[in-house]
């Protein structure tokens, strides 16, 4: 039998109108993400912060990946795996070698050539972008390592908004800010089953990310080649559906190559991308709805006259 959040703090009343967080299944998994970029176009505060925090530990994993510096990629990944606490992703495992340092670290590995061809490689949503086997899930356990003291002063606050109180410490690694590095924490959290649980605010998850290789491709790079003289029959460009049907014969993952191929070329179509970005999410509904939620966790809609 399934067991929400709601369940423990609020009588099982369901439907995400009546909370600020993701109603989640507590003792399963939930599909779906954190995502940097409703974290970035959030107005709260707690999102302003978060995003703060988010583009400091990047700053220094660019910075590490740049200089070549081992030690500091080593240090830097050494607490950025699997995150069960919030019961979002794939969890029990299944993110394979992104469970690991060395895993990581392997995942990385080509992010050593592309960063010295690629300056203006410097955000979070880079990295699925540009980086093979990263997409969701292992974005999503390393921005929860790195917002987990925000995370747990969250679901504080939540569980003191229903009455409750915390039922245990837990000792946690976290992203400071001030000294740009990880920091181990000993804070009063909540337990369920015996398992810390992170709530996490509902405007910051998707069921999957708005960006991606195919779309970089699609709505910068292929925009831009039209605009240097490139896909056109004649005087008309080819429609983008047919260039995409044709180049499926390139391979596999002719989109990664193109991508890659043409940013070290042109550094400034991923800063296109990045400033672009925002603007799609707008046209594309940016956070997820109540209903879209209660659709996805319980399976139901909630009335909001229930």
């Amino acid at each position: 039998m399934k067991k929400y959040v709601s369940d423990y703090l609020n009588k099982g009343i369901k439907g995400h109108f009546n909370y600020e967080f993701v109603d989640v299944i507590v003792n399963d998994d939930n599909l779906l993400f954190i995502d940097p970029i409703l974290i970035e176009t959030s107005e709260d505060q707690w999102s302003k912060d978060a995003k703060a925090l988010i583009q400091s530990f990047f700053d220094a994993f660019f910075e590490a990946y740049n200089e070549k510096d081992e030690l500091k990629k080593r240090e830097l990944l050494s607490h950025a795996g699997e995150q069960n606490g919030t019961h979002l992703g794939y969890g029990r495992g299944d993110n394979g070698k992104g469970n690991t340092v060395k895993g990581l670290l392997d995942i990385f590995t080509p992010l050593e050539k592309l960063i010295q061809e690629i300056s203006t490689m410097k955000k979070a949503e880079d990295l699925p972008l540009l980086i093979p086997d990263f997409a969701e899930d292992g974005l999503s356990d390393l921005l929860t390592n790195i917002l987990h003291a925000q995370l747990n002063a969250f679901t504080m606050q939540q569980m003191c908004k229903y009455g409750l109180k915390s039922n245990g410490n837990t000792r946690f690694w976290s992203w400071d800010k001030e000294k740009a590095c990880w920091i181990q924490l000993e804070k009063p959290s909540f337990y369920v089953e015996g398992q810390e649980l992170l709530l996490v605010p509902k405007q910051i998850v998707r069921k999957n990310y708005l960006f991606s290789t195919s779309q970089y491709f699609n709505r910068i790079i292929l925009e831009r080649i039209r605009e240097e003289g490139g896909y056109m029959d004649g005087d008309k460009p080819i429609p983008k559906k047919e260039v995409v049907k044709a180049k499926r014969f390139s391979g596999e993952h002719w989109q990664y190559d193109e991508s890659v191929s043409y940013t070290k070329k042109n550094n400034d179509a991923l800063d296109e991308y990045h400033k672009k970005l925002p603007i799609f999410y707008f046209e594309n509904g940016n956070s997820m709805q109540d209903d879209e939620l209660d659709e996805l966790i319980y399976g139901y809609p909630v009335s909001q006259t229930a």
